[in-house]
């Protein structure tokens, strides 16, 4: 079985949800998710922070801020739309993302593009708090999930949502029966999200037990009180029940200097992490793309970065 960092397109393209775990797996430590800000323009004119993210060493892309009823992604769906015209051109947003919610071959086509995994933020608010009903984790989002054939979804919180323990665990039961073996789950929380942090290993086995198939926490040093002897000893207990382990850089530190990355990359390497993930709070949506590069190289070095830099997307 091949590494993640050796996939082609073609590969990724024949991949269901249990290949993509074992290839995981397989990969030994060495895979590398991004995280991008899909409502703002993107870091470079011309180019998708996505594809940016693709170019400087992600194998996974996670979506955040994506609008289920209103799906539009700044750098692949505004090519046509002129900024400098009248006002009546912005019109065109709400037309292509009209169009883009009745098209259920948006995010397949949208892979080609980046030629990586994709996945997407979906957030089990509390009831009660105000929030995009298009960002929500309900019935209605996880279909079209499943329809726009994401590769994954990522069950948290962000910042002042009021996420919590409870309603992550209700939000994996409900995309588990959804879902089912059709899309990898993932699920926890990269930092406190308005409701505190998580510390106990029993709730991140409860995370696997309601349906999670991997199951994140932040990475060491990036929220207070989680070092290496705490993230090993999570990431233990989430192995212990059958689960991928995934350490998450959330607390925009994915702007931080390129020796910091490498400092979490390897600490996290060392607590057992089968994916570093980092976040999308660099200048614009994205982790400064140097910070990408520098994490991967941290975790798989130079040899296995470049490869997956340059494989090109039809070979």
């Amino acid at each position: 079985m091949k590494r993640i960092f050796e996939l082609t397109m073609k590969d990724i393209e024949r991949m269901d949800k249990n290949t993509l775990i074992e290839t995981i797996k397989t990969s030994e430590g060495r895979t590398v998710m991004a995280e991008t800000i899909v409502t703002v323009p993107p870091l470079v004119y011309g180019v998708s922070n996505m594809e940016l993210a693709a170019a400087f060493g992600s194998d996974m892309i996670t979506l955040n801020f994506f609008d289920f009823q209103k799906p539009f992604i700044f750098g692949i769906d505004d090519v046509e739309i002129n900024f400098s015209a009248e006002p009546s051109e912005l019109q065109k947003i709400v037309e292509i993302a009209s169009k883009n919610a009745e098209d259920f071959d948006y995010i397949k086509r949208v892979k080609k593009i980046v030629g990586r995994f994709i996945g997407v933020n979906i957030e089990p608010v509390p009831e009660g708090v105000e929030y995009v009903e298009g960002r929500k984790l309900n019935k209605e989002n996880l279909l079209k999930a499943k329809e726009y054939g994401f590769d994954y979804i990522v069950i948290t919180g962000n910042p002042n949502t009021g996420v919590s323990v409870g309603t992550i665990i209700k939000g994996i039961e409900l995309a588990k029966e959804i879902l089912g073996e059709n899309m990898m789950i993932i699920a926890g929380k990269m930092h406190g999200a308005g409701s505190g942090n998580i510390y106990e290993d029993k709730i991140l086995k409860d995370f696997v037990k309601a349906g999670a198939d991997c199951v994140l926490i932040p990475a060491p040093g990036t929220v207070p009180g989680i070092d290496l002897k705490l993230a090993k000893r999570q990431i233990d207990a989430i192995h212990q029940v059958g689960a991928l382990a995934m350490t998450t850089i959330g607390t925009s530190q994915e702007g931080s200097q390129k020796s910091t990355i490498e400092f979490i990359g390897v600490q996290s390497k060392m607590a057992g992490a089968d994916i570093q993930h980092i976040g999308d709070a660099g200048y614009a949506g994205v982790a400064l793309p140097e910070n990408i590069m520098a994490l991967s190289i941290a975790i798989r070095g130079v040899r296995h970065t470049y490869r997956r830099m340059a494989y090109s997307l039809n070979k």
